[in-house]
């Protein structure tokens, strides 16, 4: 019995340790659109791309960003198949910046190409 609890006990305590993220992007996109630092507009359809990106964003470690400043490079815009916008800022170190969160990501530099 006393075994039993020690094991419920510590899965309970593992739970509580496990970080849950939010998805902040959810369902399928159908285009992103980077708009660069110098002005140069990248489309992006390819559906491979697109996915890695999303899971770079919904799986990296983040932080809040209410005490930060930042100078925002670039900023980038998921469409989905309804019309809806998801949009976000872009870092040429791969990072990003999406709903108050500052996404510690190693995302490709689209605008360095």
């Amino acid at each position: 019995m006393r075994r039993t609890l020690l094991y419920c006990f510590c899965i309970v305590f593992l739970g509580a340790c496990n970080n849950f993220n939010e998805l902040l992007i959810e369902g399928e996109m159908v285009k992103l659109t980077i708009e660069c630092k110098r002005g140069k507009t990248i489309e992006i359809d390819d559906q491979k791309t697109m996915n890695k990106i999303i899971e770079e964003i919904n799986g990296s470690r983040r932080e809040g960003t209410q005490e930060m400043e930042f100078d925002f490079e670039h900023r980038a815009t998921f469409e989905d198949s309804d019309g809806e916008i998801k949009s976000f800022n872009l870092f040429s170190n791969g990072k990003a910046v999406m709903s108050g969160y500052y996404i510690h990501s190693n995302m490709d530099d689209f605008c360095g190409k």
